[in-house]
């Protein structure tokens, strides 16, 4: 996992802390493999994330989700509000 620049300054700004959430959506027909949830801050059942530290920053990671090694956290800006995603999640 990456975090570039833009997202590393506002990450650390912040707290230095992050957290990215499994989006746990069941469907009965098909199963949805959809982009994890990315805040800022811990989470409250630390006991359900691994803990990874990249580049100063605590990046806590739901321990549904497993594949790591090519996502990318990024920051983007829409109407002047600030915001990180990640890149590289393959949907299916």
């Amino acid at each position: 996992m990456k975090i570039t620049e833009l997202a590393k300054e506002f990450i650390i700004k912040e707290g230095g802390n992050i957290y990215i959430k499994d989006q746990d959506i069941a469907n009965c027909c098909i199963e949805a493999n959809f982009a994890p949830e990315l805040s800022i801050g811990i989470p409250k059942n630390k006991q359900d994330y691994y803990l990874l530290e990249i580049d100063s920053i605590n990046v806590y990671v739901d321990k549904n989700i497993f594949k790591t090694e090519n996502l990318t956290i990024d920051l983007k800006k829409f109407l002047g509000i600030k915001y990180l995603v990640i890149d590289g999640w393959k949907t299916f």
